[in-house]
């Protein structure tokens, strides 16, 4: 069986330090680069269908600037047996995350799949970077295979042509599907990426990636990210200090951002004396009426 994991690698902006607007105070150091962990979790599943058939091959596709050539080697460490990278010449890269859009990537891909022949292709339900969960089903439409999303695990049958998935249906809910061969299969987060060996590591940094020059789409994106921003800070809501309280006990509360200490009281002892306690506590604060004897 022949598996295909598509690999995003991805900058990821995990703070910002900058002190200029027009930036939104973004710094270079800000980012960090990463396979996308959606596609770390893909890889996986399909190393965990090569446990239980050794014959599966299983090849990582990438596209686009190594942005995180360590990372992907990686990837390829734990367990895949070949890297594929598909280069990009600039065109089309008219958004704000210089990237082609989810179509030009889907048929690139689909060029890529036709070519390995490949059995079965997986990819992340999504991206940290964009997040659109497009590329996926637009991949499975321009290749007519069956299509199944935000799957979660995977059993391939001993005959190979049938795949059994479980996939999430929200709310908790989980759906067990039989799809046939060969298919594209979105994979949601959960299953995390074994850790490679040393002489893995090893081998994988030597490892060569194939290239792929693919006939990149001539006709104009059909999906253009115009502008791309950050979302405005929350202002923190400050309630009113207590009118009932001192000028002071006023003051202190604004300065500690009107933030009341919780005023508390442990209970030690025997489970009788506790007990006793939550009675008594119940009693002063009135929650519980006070027999009068007469």
């Amino acid at each position: 069986m022949n598996i295909i994991v598509c690999t995003k690698q991805i900058r990821y902006t995990y703070a910002r330090t900058g002190n200029k607007p027009d930036t939104f105070y973004f710094n270079p150091e800000d980012a960090i680069t990463r396979v996308n962990p959606f596609d770390e979790s893909a890889l996986e599943l399909a190393l965990r269908v090569k446990d239980k058939n050794p014959d599966t091959r299983i090849t990582l596709l990438t596209m686009g600037p190594m942005l995180a050539e360590a990372q992907i080697r990686r990837c390829m460490a734990a367990g895949a047996d070949d890297l594929i990278h598909i280069p990009l010449d600039g065109s089309g890269m008219n958004d704000s995350l210089d990237q082609p859009d989810a179509w030009t990537k889907s048929r690139l891909l689909a060029q890529a799949a036709k070519a390995l022949e490949a059995d079965m292709i997986l990819c992340g339900k999504e991206s940290m970077d964009r997040g659109s969960g497009q590329v996926g089903a637009l991949l499975a439409q321009l290749l007519g295979m069956p299509f199944v999303s935000a799957i979660t695990d995977l059993s391939v049958t001993g005959d190979d042509d049938e795949v059994q998935v479980q996939r999430s249906a929200g709310r908790g809910v989980r759906e067990i599907i039989a799809c046939s061969l060969p298919a594209v299969l979105s994979v949601d987060l959960g299953a995390e990426l074994r850790v490679p060996m040393l002489k893995q590591r090893q081998k994988a940094d030597l490892h060569v990636p194939r290239k792929l020059d693919l006939e990149e789409p001539e006709d104009r994106a059909k999906l253009v990210c115009t502008h791309r921003f950050q979302p405005r800070p929350r202002p923190l809501i400050v309630p009113p200090p207590d009118s009932r309280m001192h000028a002071y006990d006023r003051v202190l509360q604004l300065l500690t951002g009107s933030k009341v200490e919780k005023k508390g009281e442990m209970l030690t002892g025997s489970p009788e004396s506790q007990a006793d306690g939550i009675l008594a506590f119940l009693k002063e604060n009135g929650f519980l009426e006070t027999e009068k004897h007469g």
